[in-house]
């Protein structure tokens, strides 16, 4: 018994340290790519900027948190602003897939909400808009989608198959409100490549 106890003893330390290591190393560099995709001014953005609706797109070159930039949407206590074609979304060479849009209106505040008033919209199209004396219209078989900013919430919509040839397009409606409001709006904008 006590050889049994001295054997096990002796190999137990040995069966221990029995384990093997192999090191090796990788070394990584860091290199700068376009953006898959970037929002910049659309052919109607000088006359809805300078125009009595104030619209006002700052883009940010570089951000950390990943803000693209700011839009300020002009509103009027008694008339409706049409803008469109205001802002183009575009895709660099190599991205591809699916591009989701998603559009959050805070609710909170004194009054309740924060939300736009009411008929005010961000409209998003794969062709530009037109528009009229009765308001914005799309060509006929594009894939256009509206999302409210008169109500708290968050609605989601996607592109499929965007490519470097894909150009999304975006209008707004803002309606008529009190000038006492202040008003927000988040739009996140996300591409899944395939």
């Amino acid at each position: 018994m006590i050889a049994i106890v001295a054997l096990v003893a002796t190999l137990l330390p040995a069966v221990a340290v029995a384990d093997v290591m192999v090191q090796g190393f990788v070394n990584g560099n860091s290199q700068a790519v376009p953006d898959a995709f970037y929002v910049q001014p659309g052919s109607n953005y000088m006359q809805a900027h300078s125009a009595a609706g104030g619209f006002t797109w700052m883009s940010k070159s570089v951000s950390e948190s990943e803000i693209l930039g700011n839009i300020t949407l002009g509103f009027m206590t008694n008339e409706t602003i049409y803008e469109v074609n205001v802002l183009d979304v575009n895709f660099s060479s190599g991205a591809s897939g699916d591009f989701n849009i998603t559009v959050t209106v805070p609710s909170g505040g004194v009054s309740g909400t924060v939300a736009f008033p009411e008929d005010t919209a961000m409209w998003v199209s794969n062709e530009p808009f037109t528009l009229s004396y009765s308001g914005i219209h799309f060509a006929s078989g594009s894939t256009t989608y509206e999302f409210n900013l008169a109500s708290p919430g968050t609605t989601s919509e996607v592109f499929d198959n965007v490519n470097h040839s894909t150009h999304l397009y975006i209008a707004f409606v803002v309606g008529a409100g009190p000038a006492d409001e202040s008003y927000s709006f988040l739009v996140t904008m996300s591409l899944l490549s395939s």
